[in-house]
């Protein structure tokens, strides 16, 4: 028998019926959703993915070799080897604003290219402590280091403010900037009378020995005696003394004196504040410009013809990269700072 016949004695395979597809649910028909164990487990991992993922940014800015702790912004592009360092000191100066500059002084010493620095300064000063360690280092910069120190001042450098700029090779203050007030503060809180009022006493028990002093200075539950606010005034006295001395080593021969000058001919060291045309004349800064002018007189004075300007400014850690409030919580708890720490500053009360 022929091939062809056995071909057509073999039976024919069934087509399979189609598969029906249903139509999806209509909108109105709520879906299961998954278990509440399920939903849970899935908003772990997205959070240890997201936390895996911030922590792994971090690891490579710090394994990146920029590992001083600062951020770099180029403000104008040179010679790279030829360089202006640029920092910015604005706000209350307290003690993270002096390990901040600190971390600056590092990047300057070990830095060769950096050839000199210009100081933004726009603050009304702060604790006694951080403004005396910045203003240390400012003097290391410009004598050890032997690289000049321009300061350039915004809305305000007072107190504090000035006593960082004070050993600068030039000051330069903007037209409406307000420098001086030269002078130490010491203020805080007395609530007995508001005790007195809802009812509550605050009891200090001291110790035999120390029971004449202890606990007596910036005491907010106690109003101070005679004896206590002349030692306060004392301690207040030998601080000005100290910041005195600083103005006039850092400024020398160009601070005025004569007639017209404040605190009777004498140099401008009465805690007065002063805009920049007279503070010019009384010589606590030496011309009226802004931070432009800043830097190019800092280039002059390190002999720089095409120099890399570089803002410096300190690097936000895991909590600023996952957008962390963290100056808002400062500034909420240093508005409790009078109860909390009551000290001696450097402040000009404005800011």
């Amino acid at each position: 028998m022929s091939e062809e016949n056995n071909a057509d004695r073999q039976p024919s395979v069934p087509t399979p019926p189609p598969v029906y597809q249903y139509p999806p649910p209509p909108w109105w028909v709520k879906q299961p959703r998954p278990s509440l164990l399920r939903r849970i487990g899935r908003g772990v991992f997205i959070l240890l993915f997201i936390l895996s993922v911030m922590v792994n940014i971090q690891l490579g800015i710090l394994l990146s070799g920029r590992v001083s702790g600062l951020d770099m912004t180029v403000i104008s592009s040179g010679d790279q080897s030829r360089q202006v360092a640029v920092f910015d000191l604005s706000g209350t100066i307290d003690q993270r604003q002096a390990d901040t500059f600190e971390l600056f002084y590092r990047a300057v010493r070990d830095t060769d290219a950096i050839k000199a620095v210009v100081l933004r300064v726009d603050s009304g000063g702060g604790g006694i402590a951080a403004s005396d360690q910045i203003h240390n280092l400012v003097n290391r910069i410009r004598q050890t280091l032997n690289k000049p120190v321009v300061v350039s001042m915004g809305s305000t450098a007072a107190s504090g403010g000035y006593y960082v700029s004070a050993p600068a090779n030039e000051i330069f203050a903007e037209p409406g900037t307000i420098t001086g007030s030269i002078g130490v503060i010491a203020i805080w809180p007395v609530v007995t009378g508001l005790m007195d009022k809802i009812g509550v006493e605050m009891v200090t028990i001291r110790s035999t020995d120390a029971g004449e002093w202890k606990a007596r200075h910036f005491n907010s539950f106690e109003p101070a005696d005679e004896k206590v606010l002349a030692d306060i005034q004392a301690m207040l006295d030998s601080c000005q003394q100290r910041f005195e001395t600083v103005v006039k080593e850092g400024r020398g021969d160009r601070l005025a004196t004569g007639d017209g000058v404040p605190n009777g001919g004498q140099a401008p060291l009465n805690g007065q504040v002063f805009l920049a045309d007279e503070a010019l004349r009384l010589g606590l800064v030496d011309k009226i410009g802004y931070q432009s002018d800043a830097v190019s007189s800092a280039a002059e004075l390190a002999n720089l013809k095409n120099p890399h300007v570089v803002r410096y400014s300190r690097r936000l850690g895991l909590g600023g990269l996952l957008g962390a409030s963290e100056a808002s919580a400062l500034t909420s708890l240093k508005s409790l700072d009078p109860f909390t720490s009551p000290r001696i500053m450097m402040l000009w009360r404005a800011q």
